[in-house]
Protein backbone atom coordinates (compact mmCIF):
# COMPACT_ATOMS: atom_id res chain seq x y z
CA UNK A 1 0.00 0.00 0.00
CA UNK A 2 1.60 3.56 -1.02
CA UNK A 3 0.56 6.69 0.75
CA UNK A 4 0.59 9.82 -0.86
CA UNK A 5 0.60 13.20 0.66
CA UNK A 6 -1.90 15.24 -0.58
CA UNK A 7 -0.41 18.61 1.03
CA UNK A 8 0.85 20.86 -1.68
CA UNK A 9 -2.69 20.92 -2.62
CA UNK A 10 -4.13 21.95 0.82
CA UNK A 11 -1.60 23.90 0.57
CA UNK A 12 -2.39 25.88 -3.20
CA UNK A 13 -6.04 25.31 -1.18
CA UNK A 14 -5.58 27.16 1.74
CA UNK A 15 -4.00 30.05 -0.50
CA UNK A 16 -6.44 30.82 -2.74
CA UNK A 17 -9.51 30.91 -0.32
CA UNK A 18 -8.18 33.16 1.86
CA UNK A 19 -6.29 35.32 -0.75
CA UNK A 20 -3.91 35.92 1.80
CA UNK A 21 0.00 35.14 1.79
CA UNK A 22 0.73 36.25 5.25
CA UNK A 23 2.82 39.25 3.12
CA UNK A 24 2.55 42.90 3.21
CA UNK A 25 -1.16 44.18 3.02
CA UNK A 26 -2.60 46.14 -0.24
CA UNK A 27 -5.41 48.35 0.08
CA UNK A 28 -8.78 47.15 0.51
CA UNK A 29 -8.01 44.01 2.61
CA UNK A 30 -9.63 45.54 5.62
CA UNK A 31 -12.27 47.68 5.43
CA UNK A 32 -13.92 49.62 8.53
CA UNK A 33 -17.46 48.53 9.08
CA UNK A 34 -18.83 50.82 12.36
CA UNK A 35 -18.14 54.21 14.18
CA UNK A 36 -19.27 55.45 16.95
CA UNK A 37 -19.07 59.06 18.64
CA UNK A 38 -21.05 59.26 21.38
CA UNK A 39 -18.70 60.16 23.96
CA UNK A 40 -15.23 59.66 25.27
CA UNK A 41 -15.74 56.43 27.34
CA UNK A 42 -17.34 54.58 23.76
CA UNK A 43 -16.09 55.78 21.24
CA UNK A 44 -14.95 53.37 18.72
CA UNK A 45 -14.61 51.71 15.05
CA UNK A 46 -14.83 48.78 14.03
CA UNK A 47 -13.27 46.86 10.89
CA UNK A 48 -13.50 43.29 8.88
CA UNK A 49 -10.41 41.62 7.14
CA UNK A 50 -11.17 39.99 3.84
CA UNK A 51 -7.17 38.33 4.38
CA UNK A 52 -6.17 35.75 7.04
CA UNK A 53 -4.01 38.09 9.11
CA UNK A 54 -0.81 36.43 10.63
CA UNK A 55 0.58 36.67 14.05
CA UNK A 56 2.97 40.17 14.41
CA UNK A 57 0.90 41.91 11.35
CA UNK A 58 0.11 45.38 12.90
CA UNK A 59 -2.41 48.31 11.97
CA UNK A 60 -2.47 51.54 12.75
CA UNK A 61 -5.74 53.90 12.84
CA UNK A 62 -5.86 57.48 13.32
CA UNK A 63 -8.29 60.04 13.03
CA UNK A 64 -5.69 62.70 11.68
CA UNK A 65 -7.06 63.81 8.21
CA UNK A 66 -4.92 63.85 5.16
CA UNK A 67 -3.72 66.89 4.00
CA UNK A 68 -2.82 66.56 0.79
CA UNK A 69 0.98 65.25 1.45
CA UNK A 70 0.76 64.21 5.35
CA UNK A 71 -1.35 63.11 7.75
CA UNK A 72 -2.24 66.76 9.24
CA UNK A 73 0.41 67.04 12.43
CA UNK A 74 2.51 64.58 12.16
CA UNK A 75 6.00 65.05 12.04
CA UNK A 76 9.29 63.80 12.92
CA UNK A 77 8.78 64.95 16.10
CA UNK A 78 5.26 64.41 16.56
CA UNK A 79 4.20 60.48 15.94
CA UNK A 80 0.00 61.26 16.97
CA UNK A 81 -0.17 64.40 14.90
CA UNK A 82 -2.92 66.77 15.88
CA UNK A 83 -5.58 64.22 16.84
CA UNK A 84 -5.18 60.45 17.86
CA UNK A 85 -3.81 56.99 16.73
CA UNK A 86 -4.26 54.01 18.14
CA UNK A 87 -2.24 50.20 17.06
CA UNK A 88 -3.64 46.57 16.54
CA UNK A 89 -1.19 43.78 16.93
CA UNK A 90 -2.74 40.14 15.81
CA UNK A 91 -1.16 37.68 18.13
CA UNK A 92 -2.88 34.29 17.24
CA UNK A 93 -4.19 34.13 13.07
CA UNK A 94 -7.39 36.13 12.39
CA UNK A 95 -9.27 34.56 9.83
CA UNK A 96 -10.78 36.70 6.51
CA UNK A 97 -14.77 37.49 7.57
CA UNK A 98 -13.48 38.69 11.11
CA UNK A 99 -14.98 41.98 12.47
CA UNK A 100 -12.99 43.71 15.67
CA UNK A 101 -14.23 46.26 17.10
CA UNK A 102 -11.69 48.86 19.08
CA UNK A 103 -13.05 48.14 22.20
CA UNK A 104 -13.25 44.84 22.14
CA UNK A 105 -10.28 42.47 23.75
CA UNK A 106 -9.60 38.97 22.66
CA UNK A 107 -6.17 36.61 22.89
CA UNK A 108 -5.54 36.81 19.47
CA UNK A 109 -5.06 40.69 18.92
CA UNK A 110 -3.69 43.33 21.41
CA UNK A 111 -4.54 47.15 21.21
CA UNK A 112 -2.28 49.66 22.06
CA UNK A 113 -4.38 52.78 23.67
CA UNK A 114 -1.53 53.92 25.73
CA UNK A 115 2.27 54.41 25.28
CA UNK A 116 4.82 56.46 23.52
CA UNK A 117 4.37 56.14 19.94
CA UNK A 118 8.31 56.95 19.28
CA UNK A 119 8.88 60.16 18.71
CA UNK A 120 8.27 62.96 21.60
CA UNK A 121 5.93 62.33 23.75
CA UNK A 122 3.40 61.49 21.69
CA UNK A 123 1.35 58.06 22.83
CA UNK A 124 -1.41 55.65 21.46
CA UNK A 125 -4.70 56.45 22.93
CA UNK A 126 -8.16 55.46 21.93
CA UNK A 127 -9.36 57.65 18.73
CA UNK A 128 -11.64 60.52 19.96
CA UNK A 129 -14.07 60.73 17.59
CA UNK A 130 -16.79 63.57 16.20
CA UNK A 131 -20.41 63.17 15.42
CA UNK A 132 -20.00 66.23 13.59
CA UNK A 133 -17.54 65.39 10.96
CA UNK A 134 -14.80 62.71 10.73
CA UNK A 135 -12.31 60.35 8.80
CA UNK A 136 -10.72 57.32 10.25
CA UNK A 137 -7.61 56.01 8.15
CA UNK A 138 -6.19 51.98 8.54
CA UNK A 139 -2.81 52.01 7.67
CA UNK A 140 0.28 49.60 7.60
CA UNK A 141 3.81 50.61 8.13
CA UNK A 142 7.14 49.74 7.86
CA UNK A 143 8.29 52.54 10.38
CA UNK A 144 7.29 51.47 13.92
CA UNK A 145 8.70 53.98 15.71
CA UNK A 146 6.68 56.73 13.71
CA UNK A 147 4.45 54.79 11.87
CA UNK A 148 2.08 57.64 9.98
CA UNK A 149 4.75 59.82 9.29
CA UNK A 150 6.55 57.98 6.68
CA UNK A 151 7.10 54.36 4.89
CA UNK A 152 3.00 53.35 5.46
CA UNK A 153 0.53 51.76 2.94
CA UNK A 154 -3.30 53.43 3.74
CA UNK A 155 -5.67 50.34 3.42
CA UNK A 156 -9.19 51.87 4.02
CA UNK A 157 -10.69 55.44 5.26
CA UNK A 158 -13.99 55.89 6.36
CA UNK A 159 -15.36 59.89 5.80
CA UNK A 160 -18.84 61.34 7.06
CA UNK A 161 -18.66 64.92 6.19
CA UNK A 162 -19.61 63.92 2.45
CA UNK A 163 -16.51 65.56 0.60
CA UNK A 164 -12.67 65.20 0.20
CA UNK A 165 -10.62 68.13 1.29
CA UNK A 166 -7.19 68.97 2.25
CA UNK A 167 -6.83 68.65 5.87
CA UNK A 168 -7.28 71.92 8.21
CA UNK A 169 -9.07 70.61 10.89
CA UNK A 170 -10.35 67.52 13.00
CA UNK A 171 -13.06 67.59 10.62
CA UNK A 172 -11.66 67.95 6.81
CA UNK A 173 -9.45 65.19 5.22
CA UNK A 174 -8.88 63.42 1.95
CA UNK A 175 -7.81 59.89 0.75
CA UNK A 176 -4.57 59.52 1.99
CA UNK A 177 -2.58 57.76 -1.08
CA UNK A 178 -3.82 54.08 -2.95
CA UNK A 179 -7.33 54.78 -1.53
CA UNK A 180 -10.30 54.82 -4.15
CA UNK A 181 -13.76 56.04 -3.07
CA UNK A 182 -16.08 52.60 -3.18
CA UNK A 183 -12.59 50.40 -3.24
CA UNK A 184 -11.04 51.17 -0.44
CA UNK A 185 -12.87 54.14 1.20
CA UNK A 186 -16.20 55.23 1.87
CA UNK A 187 -18.44 58.27 1.88
CA UNK A 188 -20.51 58.88 4.05
CA UNK A 189 -23.24 61.97 3.22
CA UNK A 190 -23.51 63.36 6.48
CA UNK A 191 -22.39 63.19 9.73
CA UNK A 192 -23.82 61.06 12.93
CA UNK A 193 -23.06 60.12 16.25
CA UNK A 194 -23.48 55.77 15.11
CA UNK A 195 -22.69 54.64 11.30
CA UNK A 196 -22.81 50.81 11.19
CA UNK A 197 -22.83 48.88 7.62
CA UNK A 198 -25.59 46.95 7.08
CA UNK A 199 -23.54 43.04 7.53
CA UNK A 200 -27.08 41.66 6.03
CA UNK A 201 -26.54 43.49 2.45
CA UNK A 202 -24.91 40.35 1.71
CA UNK A 203 -25.56 36.77 2.59
CA UNK A 204 -21.74 36.20 1.09
CA UNK A 205 -19.49 37.57 -1.09
CA UNK A 206 -15.89 37.85 -2.42
CA UNK A 207 -13.75 40.49 -1.50
CA UNK A 208 -14.55 42.72 -4.49
CA UNK A 209 -18.33 42.24 -3.69
CA UNK A 210 -18.11 43.01 -0.15
CA UNK A 211 -15.96 46.23 -0.50
CA UNK A 212 -18.42 47.18 -3.51
CA UNK A 213 -21.14 46.91 -0.70
CA UNK A 214 -19.34 48.72 1.89
CA UNK A 215 -18.48 51.57 -0.17
CA UNK A 216 -21.60 52.32 -0.86
CA UNK A 217 -22.96 54.98 1.42
CA UNK A 218 -26.66 53.68 1.06
CA UNK A 219 -25.81 50.42 2.64
CA UNK A 220 -24.86 52.10 5.92
CA UNK A 221 -27.03 52.92 9.00
CA UNK A 222 -26.39 56.49 10.78
CA UNK A 223 -28.37 57.82 13.95
CA UNK A 224 -27.68 58.24 17.65
CA UNK A 225 -27.17 55.57 19.05
CA UNK A 226 -24.81 55.06 21.63
CA UNK A 227 -23.67 51.73 21.26
CA UNK A 228 -19.97 50.73 21.19
CA UNK A 229 -18.65 49.65 17.08
CA UNK A 230 -18.92 45.99 17.96
CA UNK A 231 -17.59 42.38 16.59
CA UNK A 232 -18.91 39.62 14.51
CA UNK A 233 -18.17 37.67 10.91
CA UNK A 234 -19.07 37.44 7.57
CA UNK A 235 -18.59 35.28 4.65
CA UNK A 236 -15.94 35.75 2.29
CA UNK A 237 -16.26 33.74 -0.80
CA UNK A 238 -12.66 32.72 -3.01
CA UNK A 239 -12.71 34.67 -6.22
CA UNK A 240 -14.45 33.02 -9.73
CA UNK A 241 -10.85 32.91 -10.78
CA UNK A 242 -9.42 31.18 -7.49
CA UNK A 243 -12.05 28.65 -7.67
CA UNK A 244 -11.54 27.67 -11.07
CA UNK A 245 -7.53 27.41 -10.33
CA UNK A 246 -8.74 25.45 -7.57
CA UNK A 247 -10.70 23.41 -8.88
CA UNK A 248 -7.74 22.81 -11.64
CA UNK A 249 -5.27 22.18 -8.93
CA UNK A 250 -8.19 19.53 -7.49
CA UNK A 251 -8.10 17.62 -10.38
CA UNK A 252 -4.43 17.28 -11.01
CA UNK A 253 -4.14 16.39 -6.95
CA UNK A 254 -6.65 13.50 -7.96
CA UNK A 255 -4.65 12.57 -10.70
CA UNK A 256 -1.23 12.55 -9.12
CA UNK A 257 -2.80 10.19 -6.48
CA UNK A 258 -4.31 7.58 -8.60
CA UNK A 259 -1.33 7.55 -10.75
CA UNK A 260 0.67 6.98 -7.21
CA UNK A 261 -1.35 3.82 -6.67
Amino acid sequence: MSFHSSLPFAALAATLLSTSSFGALIAGDVAIVGFQASGVTTDSVSFVTFVDLAPGTVLYFTDNGWTGTAFRGVSSTDGDGNENLMRFTVVNTIVAGTIIGSRTSSADYVWALSGLVGPGTSAYAQLSLSSTGEQVTILESTNPSNPIFSDFTALYNFDNTSAYEAATSSATGSLAPGLVQGTSAVLLTSPANSALFNLNTLASGTQAEWLAAIGNAANWTTGTGTADAGSGFIVVAPAPGALALLGCAGLVGSRRRRSAR
